[in-house]
C-alpha cells in the first residue's frame, strides 16, 4: 500500500482553481444564475425601503412639592404619608404612549396600512406586528427618544413620524390633564380636611388661653417673678423698719402698728400672686407654670405645622388646577423628520457580493467533487462504484 503524500496550501489552491478551469463552463453558469437572478430582484422586483428619523426631547421632569414639604417638615415621612413622590415617570409615560397599540393602531388606520402592506392575514394582531417590524424608537446617548420608521414611500414615512409625533404629544396632555385632575381633586380633599382641622385646634387653643388666662407664657412668667421679687424686697424691707420699731418704741407705737398691717398685706399679696389669684391681669401661679407654658407650646407647634400644611396644600392644589387648565406642547423636536430618498434597503452592493461569494465557494466545491470522482472512475475505486451505482438510479431506461 503506498503512503500518501501531504500536500502544502499552494498545492492545494492550485488543484482547486484547476478544478474550477476544468470545468469552467459548469462554473461560469453555476455562478451566473444565481448572481443574475439576485440583481434582478435588487434592481427591480424588491421594492426599495426608506427610513425616516426624528430627535425628540423627553418632557422634563417637574419636581412636585414633597421636597418642599420634606425641607420644612423636617423629614420625607410626612410626603410619603401624603403619597407624594419626587420621581415623575412623565418620559416612561411618553415611551408607553409611543408603544402604545393605541396609536399604531390610529397609524394603520390613517394612512391604510393594511392595504399598503398587501396584508392578508386573519388576525389583526399580525398586522401590528407588521407596523412594529418597520418602527422603532431608543434612547440615543444624550438621552433623548430616537424614533425610525421604515417604508417603501420615503414621503409616507415622514407623514407617519409627524403624525405620531403629533398624536403622542396630544395623547400626553390628556395624560397630564387627568393627572393634574386627580391631584388636585386630592389635594382639595386634603386642603379642606386640613382647614377643618387648622380651624378646631385654632378654637381649642382660643380657649385654652381664656380657661387659663395664658396668652404670652414667656411675657407672663418674666413679669410675674419681676412682681412677686418687687414684693419680696419690700417685704424684707418692712421686716426690717417693723423690728426697728420695736426696739425703738416698742409694739404699742402707732407707727408699729401700721407697719405690722402693712405687711400682713404684702404677705397676702404675696400669697395670693403665688397661688394664681391674680390671673385676670395676666399673672401666672408659679406652681403650674411649667405645665401651662408646656401644654402652650405643644398647641402653638400644633398650630404651625397645619398651617405649614395647609400653605403647602393650597399652593399645590393651585398648581394643579394651573396644569389641568394649559394645553402646551410637551415634545419638542431637536432633528425633524425628512425625506431622505437614500435606499435603506436592500443593499444592492452587500447582496450581489454576497451571492456572488456564496455561489463560487458551492460552484468551487461542486468542480472539485466532479474531478475527484472522475479520478476514482479512472482508478477503479469503491468510491467509482458507488458512484456509477448512484448515477444508474437516475438514467432512464431504454425503450
Amino acid at each position: 500500500m503506498e503512503k500518501q503524500e501531504s500536500i502544502g496550501f499552494i498545492e492545494f489552491c492550485l488543484r482547486v482553481l484547476n478544478s474550477d478551469l476544468k470545468h469552467f463552463k459548469f462554473f461560469s453558469v453555476f455562478v451566473a444564475i444565481p448572481t443574475i437572478v439576485a440583481f434582478v430582484l435588487v434592481m427591480w422586483v424588491i421594492d426599495p425601503m426608506y427610513a425616516a428619523t426624528a430627535v425628540v426631547t423627553p418632557p422634563a421632569s417637574k419636581q412636585s412639592m414633597s421636597s418642599a414639604l420634606s425641607g420644612m417638615m423636617g423629614g420625607s415621612g410626612m410626603s410619603s404619608l401624603l403619597g407624594l413622590s419626587m420621581d415623575n415617570g412623565d418620559a416612561n409615560a411618553v415611551w408607553t404612549i409611543l408603544n402604545s397599540w393605541e396609536l399604531h393602531d390610529k397609524v394603520i388606520e390613517k394612512f391604510d396600512l393594511a392595504k399598503h402592506y398587501k396584508f392578508k392575514g386573519k388576525f389583526h394582531a399580525d398586522l401590528l406586528k407588521e407596523f412594529r417590524r418597520n418602527f422603532g424608537i431608543d434612547y440615543n446617548k444624550e438621552d433623548m427618544f430616537s424614533l425610525f420608521y421604515k417604508d417603501t414611500d420615503a414621503k409616507r414615512a415622514v407623514q407617519v413620524i409627524e403624525f405620531m409625533l403629533e398624536k403622542a404629544d396630544s395623547a400626553f396632555n390628556v395624560f397630564k390633564t387627568n393627572q393634574a385632575r386627580q391631584s388636585r381633586l386630592y389635594f382639595q380633599g386634603r386642603l379642606d380636611s386640613c382647614e377643618h382641622v387648622l380651624d378646631s385646634v385654632l378654637n381649642s387653643f382660643v380657649d385654652f388661653q381664656v380657661k387659663n388666662n395664658v396668652y404670652e407664657p414667656g411675657v407672663q412668667l418674666s413679669a410675674t417673678i419681676k412682681y412677686l421679687s418687687e414684693l419680696q424686697a419690700m417685704r424684707e424691707e418692712m421686716g426690717m423698719e417693723l423690728d426697728f420699731e420695736k426696739l425703738d418704741r416698742g409694739e404699742n407705737s402707732k407707727r408699729y402698728q401700721e407697719l405690722q398691717k402693712r405687711v400682713k398685706g404684702m404677705n397676702a399679696a404675696l400669697g395670693g400672686a403665688l397661688k394664681g389669684k391674680h390671673s385676670n391681669i395676666g399673672m401666672i401661679e408659679l406652681k403650674k407654670s411649667p405645665e401651662l407654658y408646656a401644654e402652650y407650646l405643644r398647641r402653638e407647634s400644633e398650630i404651625r405645622i397645619q398651617e405649614t400644611l395647609y400653605k403647602l396644600l393650597r399652593q399645590q392644589s393651585e398648581q394643579m388646577r394651573l396644569e389641568e387648565a394649559k394645553m402646551l406642547k410637551n415634545l419638542h423636536v431637536l432633528e425633524p423628520p425628512w425625506e431622505n430618498n437614500k435606499k435603506i434597503y436592500p443593499l444592492r452592493a452587500v447582496t450581489l457580493i454576497f451571492v456572488f461569494a456564496v455561489a463560487c465557494l458551492l460552484a468551487t466545491i461542486v468542480c472539485n467533487i466532479r474531478d475527484y470522482l472522475e479520478t476514482e472512475e479512472k482508478r477503479g475505486t469503491a468510491v467509482a462504484r458507488e458512484w456509477v451505482t448512484f448515477k444508474g438510479f437516475f438514467k432512464k431506461n431504454k425503450v
